[in-house]
């Protein structure tokens, strides 16, 4: 009777992921359709808005657009988790989301976007995958974890960073994974 339970409880857990590994969601947005505005320069005093959106399993994401240049925070947080670049940049508006399972609750830990990077010229000529850990309801932080080159198998190589680096990771006394073709992008952070 035993090695029947054993049996079944191991054919049981690979019917669905192990608590701990993590699957991928995708959320598309159009900041203007989806996303609310929730403040904003006043007039004269800059050129900046806030936006949260609705990303995976009700998790919300704020996109700040400032002067030419985006930054994104993941999940529950009440810092920005992100500084932006020095170029002017833009975020991609498709984010995945490295989701855990657990008891059929689906958490987002980690997301990754695609950013556009524009050259001294003002042309979009680079691009690069930016792995940042979620904000949780319950607290943690939320911040870029790793910056990583959007060459071949960058997405695969995205996914295997925000899985390695998530459980370990503090917001804001680890340093982030920087890839060595996007270090002149991303400088010293």
């Amino acid at each position: 009777m035993k090695k029947l339970l054993a049996a079944l409880a191991l054919v049981s857990l690979g019917a669905t992921p192990v608590m701990g590994q993590a699957i991928s969601e995708y959320t598309q947005y159009d900041l203007d359709a989806d996303c609310n505005l929730i403040d904003r320069a006043p007039d004269n005093e800059g050129e900046w808005a806030d936006f949260v959106c609705t990303g995976h399993a009700g998790y919300p994401f704020v996109l700040r657009s400032s002067d030419g240049r985006d930054s994104v925070t993941y999940g529950f947080a009440t810092e920005s988790g992100m500084a932006t670049f020095a170029p002017f940049n833009y975020a991609h508006d498709t984010v995945e989301w490295r989701v855990r399972i657990d008891r059929n609750t689906e958490r987002p830990v980690a997301a990754i976007q695609r950013w556009f990077i524009a050259d001294a010229m003002g042309d979009w000529t680079r691009q690069l995958l930016v792995v940042s850990k979620v904000g949780q309801p319950d607290g943690g932080g939320a911040c870029a974890m790793a910056y990583v080159a959007a060459t071949e198998g960058a997405n695969e190589r995205a996914r295997r960073l925000a899985d390695e680096l998530v459980d370990g990771f503090e917001c804001g006394s680890t340093a982030p994974t920087v890839e060595d073709g996007v270090r002149d992008i991303v400088g010293e952070r």
